[in-house]
């Protein structure tokens, strides 16, 4: 529990959504939990790159290229990419939401969402100052408690991913956890270990092989393209609780109630989203850098690697030059959505 005082916290708004204000358009669907979806303008298109008419990256559109080792390794990739634009969006369109529905509470409707993502967030961020301006004293205080959200990976399941990328066993792919590992241990276990009949048992940094769950990310052993897979694979199905934040007023400070609580409600309502987002991160992020650095590696030698599917290499061609080209796109995804996490919890002390 931490108490702040109202113009810190309001100033901690004020970082959230002034950084949420550079985030790309979207659509929001209805529902809860991380939404999904809108369309990044670009995304993962290239013009007459071949690849199919729409130029898309499409892992089915190139007939039966996956028959091969080589084809098998570029079929998981070319699925990862799918998979990782689609979590990047998602993931993205929070911050939106977020602003959304901190608007929704304070008495702004859809009309009043006029423009980009980030012209919606400017004017939810100047209606919570104009409201707190009038609605308590400079120096009332709220009591601010947060929860914060916890994501795990489950190391076992990413390892058979790797593996039946590889065409291996997955004892003989291996992954390790790099963060919390909270299972067994084959290895030394530095943290809290077990004893007697639950030897081998380890809740900290596992140095060795983890089989259980990863507060953090798994690594494989397994090339480019197969890492890519198991890791995306990994982030899209990490379980993950809900952050929380409770914030009160202190109602000797308070000039305009109806307005005080109002914002304070929209606030407890749209500030757990960032903070879920930010135990998303870590698992995402390295999806990010291990699929990136498979897209550059077949971008490199992409020439080479489809003239080895001699009828299929244009068409193999363009699905390489498509997965490379929504390299920024993906990137500028988490980039945005780790900066909006930052400051918000950096600010708040989530």
């Amino acid at each position: 529990m931490r108490t702040i005082t109202t113009s810190r916290l309001f100033l901690v708004s004020a970082i959230a959504l002034a950084t949420l204000a550079g985030c790309p358009k979207g659509k929001m669907p209805g529902g809860g939990g991380i939404p999904g979806g809108g369309d990044v303008p670009g995304g993962g298109m290239v013009p007459g790159t071949g690849g199919g008419e729409s130029g898309m990256v499409d892992p089915n559109s190139c007939g039966n290229y996956a028959v091969s080792d080589a084809g098998k390794k570029l079929k998981f990739f070319l699925e990862a990419t799918q998979a990782l634009e689609t979590q990047t969006k998602e993931t993205l369109e929070v911050v939106k939401q977020s602003c959304i529905m901190i608007g929704n509470e304070i008495g702004m409707t859809e009309a009043d969402y006029r423009g980009e993502t980030k012209d919606i967030c400017a004017q939810v961020y100047q209606r919570v100052n104009e409201n707190m301006k009038v609605a308590v004293k400079a120096k009332a205080a709220l009591k601010v408690k947060i929860t914060p959200a916890v994501c795990k990976i489950d190391v076992k399941a990413t390892a058979e991913v790797a593996a039946q990328c590889e065409g291996k066993a997955s004892a003989d792919v291996g992954a390790s956890c790099s963060g919390t590992c909270r299972g067994t241990c084959e290895g030394e276990c530095a943290g809290k270990a077990g004893t007697g009949g639950n030897k081998g048992q380890c809740e900290g940094t596992c140095k060795g092989t983890c089989k259980g769950d990863c507060e953090g990310h798994a690594d494989v052993k397994a090339s480019a393209q197969c890492k890519a897979k198991a890791s995306v694979d990994a982030s899209a199905k990490m379980t993950c609780t809900e952050a929380k934040v409770e914030i009160s007023l202190d109602a000797k400070m308070v000039l305009d109630k109806a307005k005080a609580e109002a914002t304070v409600k929209g606030l407890m309502a749209g500030l757990p989203k960032i903070f879920s987002v930010k135990a998303r991160l870590e698992p995402l992020k390295y999806a990010v850098e291990a699929w990136v650095t498979s897209a550059n590696e077949l971008k490199g030698s992409a020439r080479t690697l489809a003239m080895s599917f001699k009828d299929q290499a244009a068409c193999i061609s363009g699905q390489i030059a498509a997965a490379a080209n929504m390299i920024g796109g993906i990137q500028a995804n988490v980039s945005v959505s780790v900066e909006v996490s930052a400051s918000a919890s950096g600010s708040i002390g989530g």
